[in-house]
């Protein structure tokens, strides 16, 4: 398997392949339906599961008994419900409940974290995740929590050494950024816009000097208001060569969904695009290829 290591992607080529990742399998069974659906009717070719989330293991089991073909690897998950280790063991990451703080209470906290108990914990999600029978394809991160922090990102690139697998690299490489694009990354991630240049620069050290395997980019662009038919259609008729990543967030809307997240009718809208026919026709016009992060 290769991957980015800061130059041109060795197997490649000229050819256009795509990865379409379907973050949060098991948040609901609804979002594992879903992920399902837009898979095997769809553009969905590889997901990411929060093995900590209680439906976790039934649809790891779904997915393998179902969906032979679909990547998936672990969306490590420090702001959801709660830890797989005992609470007591990793004070640094969880609230008076037990359970992990809510994104919005946990950046502000990131210098606090215990990166010998981030690593414990994650290490015990991954470990749960081949309990399962399966070895993830590679690792992402909810909430994206993980890059928030070069010290954070270390511990992440230091874990995909140690399985041998690629991760999810969202910030972008070797082009200009304007102010306000800037500015729009920052607010998704949730950190102040003066803070994101040196949290970036400090990751593209970091990724450097660890050789970890990425895909060349990662479209982030296809969610919330933006998430169109148009505008996925413009995404794959302009993909470039190379490897990219489209991360998205298809799902069936149910009342577990509902408790838990603010983001519910939009993953029924995403679940409705990834499996129009105009999309899939869109995606043959252009030459691309569907790839999961095994295939590179």
């Amino acid at each position: 398997m290769a991957g980015h290591r800061q130059g041109s992607h060795p197997l490649c080529g000229h050819e256009k392949l795509l990865i379409v990742n379907g973050d949060d399998m098991g948040r609901s069974p609804g979002v594992s339906a879903g992920i399902l659906q837009a898979h095997r009717r769809g553009l969905v070719s590889s997901s990411t599961v929060m093995v900590n989330l209680p439906g976790a293991a039934a649809a790891v089991r779904h997915a393998t008994a179902q969906a032979e073909r679909l990547g998936l690897g672990v969306h490590l998950n420090l702001t959801a419900g709660p830890p797989v280790l005992p609470p007591e063991t990793i004070p640094s990451l969880v609230g008076p409940a037990g359970c992990f703080y809510p994104v919005r209470h946990l950046v502000p906290r990131l210098a606090a974290l215990d990166l010998g108990q981030v690593r414990a914990e994650l290490v015990a999600q991954i470990e749960r995740f081949r309990s399962w029978g399966r070895e993830p394809t590679h690792f992402d991160c909810h909430h994206h929590l993980l890059y928030l922090d070069p010290r954070l990102f270390r511990v992440l690139t230091g874990l995909a050494q140690q399985y041998r697998v690629p991760i999810r690299y969202p910030w972008p490489r070797g082009e200009e950024r304007t102010h306000q694009e800037l500015a729009a990354l920052a607010e998704a991630h949730r950190v102040p816009p003066s803070s994101l240049p040196s949290i970036i620069a400090g990751c593209h050290a970091v990724l450097a000097e660890s050789g970890v395997r990425v895909p060349d980019r990662c479209l982030l662009s296809f969610y919330g208001a933006t998430a169109t038919l148009e505008h996925l259609c413009s995404l794959l008729a302009g993909l470039p060569p190379g490897v990219s990543e489209l991360m998205c967030h298809p799902g069936i809307a149910d009342d577990e969904l509902r408790a838990q997240s603010s983001y519910v009718e939009g993953r029924e809208r995403e679940l409705s695009i990834l499996t129009d026919p105009r999309a899939r026709r869109t995606l043959s016009a252009a030459g691309i290829r569907l790839v999961s992060f095994l295939d590179l």
